[in-house]
């Protein structure tokens, strides 16, 4: 009994794990785009409203990661240019995006930078 409840959380906790902190395949990172997107393409930003707000990106639509499973049907776009804030959120989004049936074509985790008004890209690694 005691060997059955320990491998049933180890698996819970490697489904968890695999869905938070394993990138998924195929999807690379890019920087942030700065020509016009075509029509069934968009930028979401997933980043939290005060930080997107402050360091905002050209034409993106702000919809936070806590959001975006509610209102995922307000993305009006068939193509995905994902802005994120960190790995973790990047992976459940694109993983939540893919689901739904969008597809996710590229990537950028930002981050505000205190001496400009412009976010800058994180190391892609």
């Amino acid at each position: 009994m005691t060997w059955s409840i320990i491998v049933l959380l180890g698996a819970l906790l490697l489904v968890v794990g695999y869905k938070r902190w394993i990138p998924v395949p195929g999807i690379k990172c890019a920087p942030l785009p700065d020509k016009p997107l075509p029509s069934d393409m968009v930028i979401l930003d997933i980043r939290d409203y005060q930080e997107a707000d402050r360091y905002p990106v050209k034409e993106a639509y702000t919809l936070p990661y806590p959001y975006l499973k509610r209102h995922i049907n307000t993305i009006h776009a068939d193509t995905v240019f994902l802005v994120a804030p960190d790995k973790v959120s990047k992976n459940l989004s694109i993983r939540l995006l893919q689901k739904h049936g969008m597809t996710v074509q590229n990537f950028a985790v930002v981050h505000g930078n205190q001496h400009s008004s412009q976010p800058i890209k994180a190391h892609c690694s």
